[in-house]
């Protein structure tokens, strides 16, 4: 009877998390559609804008014989590969991290985790950073899909890869590079007083305490004139470190 009990609390947790894990791949998809409809839709009204810019333009300078279709054409090509070299074209905006040369040869800090974790409960693994393409590439980290290329936080703020009971890593020989050079130790972010474990509760709950939700930043299919603004401005990037977690 014991056996049977056991068997059926064990199926009764996996089902448990399985809805978790279905939940927060619902989040990620929502979350990665809304990036891709806002980039879309960011870049087609620019686009639009420009080339409504460029046309007229180009017909006014044609008409009054200030420049010649072959002059404009050699001037575009010109500007396209001067664009290209400086890597200058920008794309949807997603973002990758580079480290410094050398920067994986750092020892990792010690900091006795366990023995804070009472008191911070991991409060580190809300911080928001960019991986770099090998990580990206290894398959091992999972990174936001609607923030590429960030590692993925869950609907509660923290790193998904961050066991919710024990606060344990549980990709802790591949973790990221930045996770292997962080401490705590003079993080004044998370601690005013590292030594006497005194976090520093105004900043966490000013910018870690509510997890970012999918939302659309903008998406659009009509006349802009014709629209309301349905969010807010460009998504604050960073190539390297640590940020908070709202913006």
């Amino acid at each position: 009877m014991d056996k049977e009990c056991n068997t059926a609390t064990e199926g009764a947790k996996a089902l448990e998390q399985d809805g978790v894990e279905l939940k927060q791949l619902e989040r990620q998809v929502e979350r990665g559609h809304l990036f891709a409809h806002s980039a879309l839709g960011e870049s087609f009204l620019r686009l639009g804008e420009l080339q409504t810019f460029l046309h007229g333009l180009i017909d006014t300078l044609l008409k009054k014989g200030v420049v010649t279709s072959e002059e404009i054409a050699g001037a575009t090509t010109k500007v396209r590969h001067e664009l290209t070299e400086r890597e200058e074209l920008n794309g949807p905006g997603t973002m990758v991290r580079v480290d410094q040369a050398g920067s994986d040869s750092k020892p990792p800090v010690k900091v006795d985790c366990q023995a804070r974790m009472h008191v911070c409960h991991a409060v580190c693994c809300k911080l928001q950073f960019a991986l770099t393409v090998p990580e990206l590439e290894s398959g091992k980290i999972k990174w936001d899909l609607g923030r590429p290329y960030f590692i993925r936080h869950n609907s509660h703020g923290s790193c998904v890869h961050v066991d919710p009971e024990s606060g344990a890593c549980r990709i802790y020989a591949d973790r990221p590079g930045v996770c292997r050079g962080y401490s705590c130790a003079d993080d004044r972010r998370i601690w005013k007083d590292f030594d006497k474990m005194e976090l520093n509760t105004e900043w966490i709950d000013a910018n870690l305490s509510v997890a970012e939700e999918p939302r659309l930043i903008r998406a659009l299919m009509h006349d802009p004139e014709r629209l309301t603004a349905v969010g807010a401005g460009d998504q604050q990037r960073t190539s390297e470190g640590v940020e908070g977690g709202n913006r």
